[in-house]
């Protein structure tokens, strides 16, 4: 919502992530796709953009299994679940895996005017006290965050050593 209301051109939510937080924190293994929690996350986001007419573009990625790696096929679950969403971003290998599946195995599970009509989320404004307590609120959001940022920085790090030793 603070991203749609600032006006960002695009978000990128991770589902498969948001499925690795929540199994880490005593969730299940495995989910149905169209119950994966990241799959909720991304359609809810969708949604409300829609919902409100925020121009901003939904483009998932980093994908998991919803049903488990070990189950044949499940590699592409969240991207099948959230097929119609406005962009995705998709490897080689599960595009690979997607060509490989009848035709008939893709359809569109997601659809503006369907999402829009089921979002119950309100348009209220963040103020900046409201997006504090919020965010303070978001266990995912607040922990998958300073995972990210911790690997950026780590990387920054090495390429810096990196350059340092060779100039």
């Amino acid at each position: 919502a603070a991203a749609a209301q600032a006006g960002a051109y695009l978000i990128s939510p991770f589902p498969g992530r948001i499925k690795d937080w929540h199994s880490a924190k005593g969730g299940r293994k495995g989910y149905p796709p169209m119950a994966d929690p990241g799959v909720l996350c991304v359609k809810q986001m969708y949604a409300y953009f829609r919902k409100y007419g925020y121009d901003t573009i939904c483009m998932p990625a980093s994908w998991r299994p919803s049903r488990g790696a070990d189950v044949e096929g499940a590699d592409v679950d969240e991207i099948l679940a959230l097929a119609g969403v406005d962009e995705m971003t998709i490897p080689p290998p599960l595009l690979e895996s997607l060509a490989a599946r009848p035709a008939t195995d893709v359809v569109q599970e997601v659809s503006a005017e369907a999402e829009s009509a089921t979002c119950i989320v309100p348009d209220f404004k963040f103020t900046e006290e409201s997006y504090s307590l919020y965010w303070k609120a978001d266990g995912c959001g607040v922990d998958k965050l300073k995972e990210g940022i911790d690997a950026f920085t780590g990387e920054t790090e090495k390429l810096s050593d990196i350059l340092a030793k060779k100039f």
